[in-house]
């Protein structure tokens, strides 16, 4: 490099470390306009239009200064990052990973890198990496979920689990049930912090606050809710008693912190995660004829197909025990119901087993879908379920466990599957996410050929994930043992 080169790329320099961000871009302009394909230049370019949201600009600077300079690190990272920007996940593989090559210690791109391996569709790498990013950052609750999508992606639904249950950890905080402060179990996760790591949301809304209230109540009747929470059912009942009527019409609203206060030490936390004790034993029935089911379903018109008796006794006992007794049910449906998900709570060992055992039970129908989505819905008994829908899967499995006894009306209860599906040019918010105007016009004069199931405890029906569905009217008994759950797995991509 010549000396009038070194003063000029000195002059650029100095310009920028005053801040004076135009001068230094035209001080470079100048350098290359004197010396074609710089790279100190070409870099503080690409840098400069990378700052300033010019990813256009900064892909071809960056690009052509990283193959001069190929053991700079920070460099392939932009380069990364600027391929990102410009929605090239693919692309923008490789110079993360050479970055992280070459810098593996903190500051590496692990977590862009996992990113975007997910996108560009290569599940293995992008779970390695977030392994590695969650591993130098393991309180970023961001990282762990996104390893869980990485994982889940992969096909690998037990690591995703306990991806997942790290995350719900520090969102949610320690559950009382594992600190080894009060209770005989060891905390799962020795190294992670007691409370949540961000502000606990305030979220809510009438049917969430009496639900929360009365599982309380029942944990504490069971002798399940930790002394220092003994009053917190009536902390609830307080709060609910300070609604004014917008808000106990609302579909939510946030408490603010004055009226949240009074039970922050409960609201969206995990007051108690419990555990099912679900080791290798079979969850499913040893008594259902699983290759006569896959056999109806296949040869079905539409693929629905009603399984009873899909879990046998010791698992659906321990699986009531897990919704019943965690406080996982933190997502609100405006509806009248809440959710607990898979990547936040719903991800204890025995749901695992069950959704391993479905596929190797039917491989003709299940075998080659992984397992994208999992979740549990519970209904207040006064209010509605799940407008007409279909869901972006190849294969729903959606089961029932609350007892027969708690449904006053067994005729219903369940589902309603219309023998139409959505059309292929639709999107997942169109099919998923719109009106039930919407569907209904869309079914017309098919809106009566309609197949119902009822609800039954045990009771499963596989489904064409296309075809569109929804709660049927349902009549439950009062108190909280007799809310309607269901347990909703999705296997497979949608439009297949």
């Amino acid at each position: 490099m010549t000396e009038p080169l070194q003063s000029a790329l000195a002059e650029a320099g100095r310009l920028l470390t005053e801040g004076r961000r135009d001068d230094a871009e035209r001080a470079y302009e100048a350098i290359l306009a004197r010396a074609p394909g710089t790279p100190a230049a070409l870099a503080q370019l690409g840098v400069l239009a990378l700052q300033r949201g010019d990813a256009v600009r900064a892909e071809p600077l960056l690009t052509e200064a990283a193959r001069a300079l190929p053991r700079l690190a920070a460099l392939h990272g932009n380069l990364g990052t600027a391929r990102r920007r410009l929605d090239r996940p693919d692309r923008a593989v490789a110079p993360f990973r050479r970055a992280a090559l070459l810098n593996p210690g903190p500051g590496a791109p692990y977590a862009a890198l996992g990113l975007s391996a997910s996108q560009a569709g290569r599940p293995a790498l992008a779970a390695s990496a977030l392994r590695a990013a969650a591993a130098l950052s393991p309180r970023d609750p961001d990282l762990w979920y996104n390893l869980g999508v990485a994982l889940v992606e992969a096909d690998r639904l037990t690591e995703a689990a306990a991806a997942y249950r790290r995350h719900g950890r520090l969102l949610r905080g320690r559950p009382f049930n594992q600190d080894p402060a009060n209770q005989a179990a060891a905390d799962p996760f020795p190294g992670l912090p007691a409370e949540p790591v961000r502000p606990v949301p305030g979220l809510t809304c009438r049917h969430r606050l009496e639900h929360d209230r009365d599982q309380l109540r029942w944990l504490r009747a069971h002798g399940l809710l930790p002394a220092e929470l003994a009053d917190e059912p009536e902390a609830y009942q307080a709060v609910l008693d300070g609604l004014g009527d917008d808000e106990r019409s609302a579909i939510s609203f946030t408490l603010p912190d004055d009226r949240l206060a009074p039970i922050a030490r409960s609201y969206n936390r995990f007051v108690r995660l419990e555990p099912s004790g679900w080791g290798d034993r079979p969850a499913l029935s040893d008594t259902v004829d699983w290759s006569a089911m896959e056999a109806a379903f296949l040869a079905g018109d539409p693929r629905a197909v009603t399984i009873d008796g899909v879990l046998n006794a010791e698992a659906l006992a321990a699986l009531r025990r897990v919704c019943r007794a965690s406080t996982f049910w933190h997502q609100i449906k405006g509806a009248g119901y809440l959710g607990a998900y898979f990547r936040e709570g719903f991800n204890d060992p025995l749901v695992v087993r069950i959704a391993e055992e479905l596929r190797a039970a039917m491989p003709r129908v299940l075998g080659g879908l992984p397992v994208r989505v999992i979740w549990a819905y519970s209904y207040d008994q006064g209010m509605v379920g799940i407008n007409p829908h279909a869901d972006f899967a190849a294969v729903n499995m959606n089961f029932w466990i609350t007892e027969d006894e708690a449904n006053l009306d067994p005729e219903t209860g369940g589902l309603l599957v219309y023998r139409k599906a959505a059309p292929p040019e639709w999107d997942f918010r169109t099919y998923n996410t719109t009106s039930a105007e919407f569907i209904y016009d869309y079914l017309g004069d098919r809106r009566d050929d309609v197949i119902r199931v009822p609800h039954r405890a045990n009771r499963a029906l596989l489904f064409d994930s296309r075809l569109f569905h929804e709660t049927d009217v349902f009549r439950f008994r009062p108190g909280f043992e007799n809310r309607r759950i269901n347990i909703t797995m999705l296997f497979g991509d949608g439009g297949g």
